[in-house]
């Protein structure tokens, strides 16, 4: 870690670790295997308020009996509720058949996190983590999973910082092309090691980097 005094911005070393870990642990999703980015933002939209499990089952039956953003702009909405039903919030199809649509009329294919939130239904949170993912220029953002593991990491001095700011001194650390596979690691880290009442330090990757992994 940087040891002055007062700073919190994590030794770029850790990405490594964290990515080597990733490769050999990481849960698998469908929306992972893809560089469609608009599979990646209907599942990103789905994955609000649900979790990811669940959210790969219904994602799959989405695009099986709507293989694409067209398909899904001309869908009935009350059969998108029934696939989307189990998740909850059915509220949810109206909005994914309103960001087909508006995909749809796209002339061009959205290319950042900008034209994204032009589209009808799209919020900043399933924009800015689809450009992540995609590797286009973006902010970077953490979920309330996430960000529990990044205030550990950078310590106690995180602890003040609004979400943003811990997302900027987090990522300022990780080349650009790595954004989308370490935020994918570090939800992964929150499920199997950094748990939210007693973390698994003696298993953690990126444990010798970590503020708090340090004090325990």
């Amino acid at each position: 870690m940087n040891r002055r005094k007062g700073s919190i911005r994590p030794n770029p070393g850790f990405v490594q670790n964290l990515i080597s870990w990733w490769e050999r642990n990481g849960r698998d999703f469908p929306w992972r295997r893809t560089d469609n980015p608009f599979q990646i933002l209907v599942a990103e939209m789905l994955l609000q308020r649900s979790r990811s499990g669940s959210v790969g089952k219904v994602y799959d039956k989405i695009f099986e009996i709507w293989p694409t953003s067209r398909d899904i702009a001309e869908a009935e909405i009350s059969k998108m509720e029934k696939v989307i039903g189990p998740l909850g919030l059915k509220s949810r199809a109206a909005r994914l058949k309103a960001t087909a649509e508006g995909w749809a009329k796209c002339e061009q294919v959205p290319k950042n996190e900008e034209e994204l939130l032009k589209l009808p239904g799209v919020g900043p949170d399933a924009a800015r983590a689809t450009a992540m993912a995609m590797s286009w220029e973006s902010r970077p953002c953490i979920d309330s999973v996430s960000v529990r593991v990044i205030r550990r990491f950078l310590g106690k001095m995180a602890l003040i910082l609004p979400d943003d700011q811990v997302a900027e001194v987090f990522y300022s650390r990780v080349p650009k092309d790595k954004w989308g596979t370490i935020n994918w690691a570090v939800l992964g880290l929150a499920a199997a090691i950094c748990m939210p009442q007693v973390p698994r330090c003696s298993n953690c990757p990126i444990a010798d980097d970590c503020k708090s992994g340090q004090q325990s």
